[in-house]
């Protein structure tokens, strides 16, 4: 039991072996209770602090803005003890509204005119210290500078309105030129972009038209002679070279072996076609030609017995 004690007094805080344990336990519960309830205590005290020096500060103002005040009824109404004082009558009285003449007894010297009553005169007015004209001067200088102040705050501001008006419609004309100049820029892009494409259009076409006119010409003196000359060809169809002619043959199908006949270009650019009974002719007219010795033909003399059997056609 003992070393249980012991050991509970040395876990528990600011505890030592010789107090009891029970005193312990109440030092740690209040200590627990302080810990618990200081945010709330510490929330209070802030809140009633900070309630005192709004009060103070109120108080401070209002005794500031009195003392101000006070200041300036002083400096309006007091004067030098030496200077003297007149009280003017009320001249300046409102006359009362009604203005019926009273009722009066009828009598001896009643309605007759009176002595004449002098008016009211200078000596009547109220004299001003210089203590209270100057504040009464100083106090017209600020007005006047309120004024003034006022009155340059609204022809700066009217001015403003007026600028600001003036540069709306000169961004607003801005935007129209800009809007103006691309639609101009956008129509120019577009009539360009139309013209390139009828150009294009009307080359396609002058290309086909090309073509199908060179095949004509071709297939045309090719059923009638049997061959055709690539250069006079170009010429009709104005190309001035026979290439771009050998091409279109080429891509046409023209050129080549169908059945017994035979379609090729020559080096010269001649078109020509031969069949099976024009190589017989001219197998025919070599064998004629020919020597006993001599058991082969040139190619030269092959071609001019070619060049003589189509011209005979």
């Amino acid at each position: 039991m003992l070393s249980v004690l012991s050991l509970v007094n040395r876990l528990l805080p600011f505890a030592t072996p010789g107090t009891p344990l029970v005193q312990d336990l109440l030092h740690l519960s209040a200590l627990c209770l302080v810990l618990y309830c200081a945010p709330q205590i510490q929330e209070y005290v802030q809140k009633k602090q900070s309630a005192a020096d709004s009060v103070n500060d109120t108080e401070y103002r209002n005794d500031i803005i009195n003392e101000n005040e006070g200041d300036e009824e002083e400096e309006l109404d007091d004067e030098p003890d030496d200077q003297p004082e007149v009280e003017q009558d009320n001249v300046f009285a409102p006359e009362p509204e009604n203005n019926e003449p009273e009722a009066v007894e009828h009598g001896p010297g009643i309605g007759e005119p009176g002595p004449v009553r002098p008016g009211p005169s200078v000596e009547n007015q109220r004299h001003v210290g210089p203590k209270k004209a100057r504040a009464i001067a100083r106090r017209d200088q600020r007005r006047a500078y309120h004024e003034f102040q006022r009155a340059q705050g609204e022809a700066q501001r009217a001015q403003d309105a007026e600028g600001a008006a003036q540069r709306e419609a000169i961004l607003a004309a801005e935007r129209e030129r800009r809007k103006a100049a691309e639609t101009a820029l956008q129509a120019k892009k577009f009539r360009a972009l139309e013209s390139k494409r009828e150009q294009e259009r009307r080359e396609r076409e002058d290309e086909i038209r090309r073509r199908e006119l060179t095949i004509s010409i071709v297939r045309e003196e090719l059923e009638k002679r049997g061959m055709c000359d690539l250069f006079k060809v170009a010429r009709q169809v104005g190309v001035d070279d026979e290439e771009w002619v050998e091409k279109i043959l080429n891509a046409s199908g023209i050129v080549g072996k169908k059945g017994d006949m035979m379609t090729m270009i020559t080096g010269m650019g001649w078109a020509v076609r031969i069949t099976k009974s024009m190589m017989a002719q001219v197998y025919e007219m070599a064998h004629q030609q020919g020597s006993s010795d001599k058991h082969y033909i040139e190619q030269e003399e092959l071609g001019l017995l070619l060049e003589s059997v189509l011209q005979r056609t």
